[in-house]
């Protein structure tokens, strides 16, 4: 079987849910026997040196990339106001990476075209003159639920009114592609339902983002405990769900916790770190910034803490923690489509109070952390195995070309 990877961009390197969920994607389809090209955007907003790509990856997944800016243009932003698409989509639409993906389509021929964004739909009129195969959309998050989440965080009022017409358009180009495509698989129960009435007819399957077991043969699990507890958060903060829910803890959760904890210390690293961070750094806040490598840095630190306030879809990075057998504090927006059991593989709060109480358990007990990353780890396991997740795919890419 040959299947298409149509990424909206570059799956590396690891240090974001997007770049992780489409990386681990192609591991694997490619470990269970799957023939896979990966063709992917590489934007300018976040380039990607491709030669920072591992060797072994490139060649696996015959990877091939060409650049498009979907960077915001605010005059290109103001005109889409006189059309009825979504700037949100429009951006990822490129003549010359439209002629890339053609050319791809002549020179061989694929049994599923899978689309790893609903931005990737811009292409499936392409696909459908040039390819016979089965195209499948793999939405990484309700796209138009992300933005309206967002929504109710802006305060500004222009904005605000621009993003309701974009996230209302979006949300209708999200309905209307659903049914376009052969299939879909969400990654989450919970976006299944979504994209079930969006387009009820469209067979659909739930299979979740998978996680590579064998990057970690060597990783050592007792590490985060010799200087316990470090409390931290690792996350893209070009994601306004990340850096939305980062800027409400160290507002409000820092200051409330380190009244009765004065020692707490708070972690945080990520690519795009907004300077507003940067100038917060004091006693009881680190900024990181940008890291080389996630494993390393995960290494020595036992507490994740995700404060996600909106965002859509599963939280790569918990997956990734629990894997690591991180003791991990969500809210629980960040742990949706993750089948949690509360105090046993993961502590929920959604109050500076509720984080204040998880927080000081963790730091009261090293037995305590070590019962929930191990509960987590088994429940990573049991559900995230990539070669799992992509066996399923494969039964879902069968049942497709056979009915």
């Amino acid at each position: 079987m040959k299947v298409l990877q149509l990424c909206h961009k570059i799956p590396y390197p690891l240090h974001d849910g997007g770049a992780y969920s489409l990386y681990n994607n192609a591991i694997g389809l490619i470990n269970v026997g799957v023939d896979v090209k990966v063709l992917a955007i590489n934007t300018l907003r976040n380039w990607i040196d491709i030669n920072e790509i591992p060797d072994d990856f490139k060649k696996k997944a015959k990877f091939e990339c060409s650049l498009v800016d979907t960077r915001i243009n605010p005059i290109k932003a103001f005109v889409n106001l006189l059309s009825d698409r979504s700037y949100f989509v429009e951006r990822f639409w490129s003549e010359s990476w439209n002629s890339k993906l053609i050319q791809v389509l002549k020179d061989e021929e694929f049994d599923i075209i899978q689309l790893e964004h609903v931005y990737m739909c811009l292409y499936v009129k392409t696909i459908r003159k040039h390819s016979r195969a089965k195209v499948i959309l793999r939405p990484q998050n309700v796209e138009n639920e992300v933005w309206s989440r967002v929504l109710k965080g802006r305060v500004n009022p222009l904005k605000k009114i621009y993003l309701r017409i974009a996230t209302n358009r979006l949300r209708k180009f999200e309905m209307r592609v659903a049914q376009e495509v052969d299939g879909i698989i969400a990654i989450s129960g919970k976006d299944a339902g979504t994209f079930s009435a969006y387009a009820h007819k469209t067979p659909l399957a739930t299979v979740p983002i998978g996680f590579d077991f064998s990057k970690i043969s060597s990783y050592n699990t007792d590490k985060q405990f010799e200087h316990f507890p470090v409390f931290y958060h690792l996350g893209s903060m070009d994601w306004f769900p990340n850096f939305h829910g980062i800027k409400w803890f160290i507002k409000e959760v820092l200051p409330y916790v380190k009244n009765e904890y004065p020692e707490f210390v708070f972690r945080i690293a990520g690519k795009k770190m907004p300077q507003w961070f940067l100038k917060q750094q004091y006693n009881n806040l680190i900024v990181d910034q940008e890291i080389k490598e996630s494993l390393i840095y995960h290494e020595d630190k036992a507490v994740m803490i995700v404060p996600l306030l909106s965002g859509s879809g599963l939280r790569a990075k918990i997956v990734e923690g629990m894997a690591l057998r991180k003791t991990i504090i969500s809210t629980t927006v960040g742990a949706e489509g993750i089948p949690y059991t509360d105090q046993e593989n993961i502590l929920i709060a959604n109050t500076k109070e509720e984080f204040a109480v998880q927080i000081k358990k963790c730091r009261d007990s090293k037995e305590f952390c070590q019962k929930i990353g191990r509960n987590a780890q088994l429940l990573a396991i049991e559900n995230y195995d990539c070669n799992k997740t992509a066996a399923s795919m494969v039964e879902f890419y069968k049942k497709l070309n056979n009915d």
